[in-house]
């Protein structure tokens, strides 16, 4: 393993983060790392490719958005979470149709093959920092690291994830984490309420939920 790209990087950026070497920059503080991916969504033209070792639930309500205009423009996406992490967001196959599951040892997200985002150590908030560069062989390591593990993954179904859902069902469900009413759901979709009840049925049936606040549990990891 010490061999691995992975470690190489790892050792990389802590010796340029304790240093403070110009070759990375910080990217403040990690708590707003939805603005960052906003930022990176607007500069990527062709690639991004993601490893994390969780899928950060209090940001993935953003990141919905944000892969769904990725897509759109035929923007590249490779995603890597852990197994477990996997488990804890069933609607992540849906947000993450590339999704790959192997064991994440440093969270990494590669734009255009230009540009990296990494993590540090830790640093204020006790949280890690996150860094950004656009140095060559930083990114180089980077993308090699990054696809050492993209190359020994499971891709999802082999890892025995759910599948994804139809676009309709996928926003009922993220409507039904945030508490929402069928009522409420059918207002903001534009539909009738015995399709929402519908909907939601199936999502209950879909996680294998005893019933709508199960599914509520599991569907935001609490179960």
């Amino acid at each position: 393993m010490r061999d691995s790209a992975v470690t190489a990087l790892v050792d990389t950026v802590e010796r340029l983060a304790a240093r403070d070497d110009p070759a990375l920059t910080s990217l403040g503080d990690p708590r707003h790392l939805g603005e960052i991916l906003e930022w990176l969504e607007a500069r990527t033209t062709t690639s991004v490719w993601n490893m994390q070792r969780s899928t950060q639930l209090s940001l993935t309500r953003s990141v919905w958005e944000i892969d769904r205009r990725t897509r759109a423009r035929g923007i590249e996406e490779r995603s890597v979470v852990p197994r477990r992490a996997a488990l804890a967001s069933p609607l992540w196959t849906t947000v993450e149709p590339s999704l790959r599951v192997a064991p994440v040892v440093v969270p990494v997200i590669v734009s255009d093959r230009s540009y990296a985002m990494v993590q540090g150590p830790i640093g204020v908030h006790q949280m890690p920092t996150p860094y950004g560069t656009e140095d060559p062989d930083v990114v180089a390591l980077a993308c090699a690291a990054f696809l050492e593990v993209w190359d020994a993954a499971l891709p999802w179904p082999e890892a025995g994830l759910l599948p994804p859902l139809p676009d309709r069902r996928f926003r009922v469900a993220a409507l039904l984490m945030d508490g929402n009413t069928d009522r409420e759901i059918a207002a903001e979709l534009g539909v009738g309420e015995r399709t929402v009840s519908a909907e939601v049925r199936a999502i209950i049936d879909w996680l294998g939920a005893r019933n709508r606040t199960h599914a509520v549990a599991m569907l935001v990891g609490a179960a």
